[in-house]
């Protein structure tokens, strides 16, 4: 978590994937919530042609347990930098130069703080974007979601789960919807209580990111674990309803989160009228690459951008 701190406007050129030149504006260390005295940052990226449409970008830490994957595999590449084995950043990077303002968010780490704060940070971070709309010259009605792992987990909450204070806040920007219209995935779990088991060499990493995340064990039941509690209440998958994002995911076969999660999230969405596409990969583990020409469709139709 960063301390305070104050907002940098840079107007920086660079060379897009196409090797056209992308002129945008980067707001650094915008304060969008304040949390016992920590702040709660995003960075923006504003391109000069914007489309006015705005995505929110997660990126994958483990949920904090390696917070420098974050600023790493994220936030170097927007200066730039496509070279190198730099990940989520880079497809971030694509979105700026395909016109969409891109708002990358810090949250809460975990295991200093669980589920549902960090979520809530996500969801506090969508409130603010909506509320500022206006300033950053978006649409507030239409607004994505896109994120890597970890991140791609918070984006799916986002596109499923809605929540607002309207009677126990006087600060109006907590009377806005938390929920995006459109999310894009890559390597997301969505049912956190499904992982390979014991013998697999993932396992023990994975049971200790979700301890970190929940703060406790999930149930087990002869000898399965169990998706009760607040390992339910925290999956993407339990919360589908037919008024939810249109969801577009990317997953490998050989991910260790696996890929009949995807599977799985995939059906309940179709089965609830809701808009999904399962795009499967092989032999891409936990880094997925995505068609970025599919993903600005999928964005132009479910954030309607004519």
């Amino acid at each position: 978590m960063k301390m305070l701190t104050t907002a940098i406007l840079i107007v920086i050129v660079t060379s897009g994937v196409d090797g056209q030149q992308v002129k945008f504006k980067k707001h650094e260390n915008v304060i969008y919530g304040m949390i016992s005295g920590m702040a709660l940052l995003m960075d923006i990226y504003q391109p000069e042609k914007s489309n006015h449409r705005g995505v929110i970008f997660i990126g994958g830490s483990g949920f904090g347990v390696y917070d420098s994957y974050q600023r790493i595999y994220n936030q170097k590449p927007l200066k730039g930098d496509y070279t190198g084995d730099q990940y989520a950043g880079k497809f971030a990077q694509q979105l700026v130069d395909k016109g969409y303002t891109v708002f990358f968010i810090d949250h809460r780490f975990a295991p200093r703080y669980h589920y549902p704060d960090i979520f809530y940070d996500c969801q506090r971070a969508v409130k603010f974007i909506r509320y500022n709309a206006e300033k950053y010259d978006i649409d507030p009605k239409y607004i994505g979601a896109m994120g890597h792992s970890s991140g791609a987990y918070l984006s799916s909450m986002l596109g499923v789960v809605d929540t607002t204070y309207q009677n126990i806040s006087k600060n109006p920007i907590d009377s806005l919807s938390g929920k995006v219209q459109a999310v894009v995935s890559l390597a997301a779990p969505y049912n956190l209580a499904d992982f390979n088991p014991r013998q697999d060499s993932s396992y023990n990493f994975i049971i200790k990111t979700l301890l970190n995340y929940i703060g406790e064990y999930p149930k087990l039941t002869k000898g399965n674990f169990e998706l009760s509690g607040l390992y339910a209440e925290a999956s993407p998958i339990i919360h589908v309803t037919e008024n939810d994002a249109a969801f577009l995911k990317y997953h490998s076969t050989d991910d260790f989160i696996p890929y009949r999660q995807a599977v799985a999230m995939n059906k309940t969405l179709t089965e609830t009228a809701v808009a999904s596409k399962l795009v499967t990969r092989q032999g891409q583990g936990h880094g997925p690459i995505p068609d970025m020409n599919e993903i600005d469709l999928w964005f132009k139709k479910y954030l309607e951008i004519k």
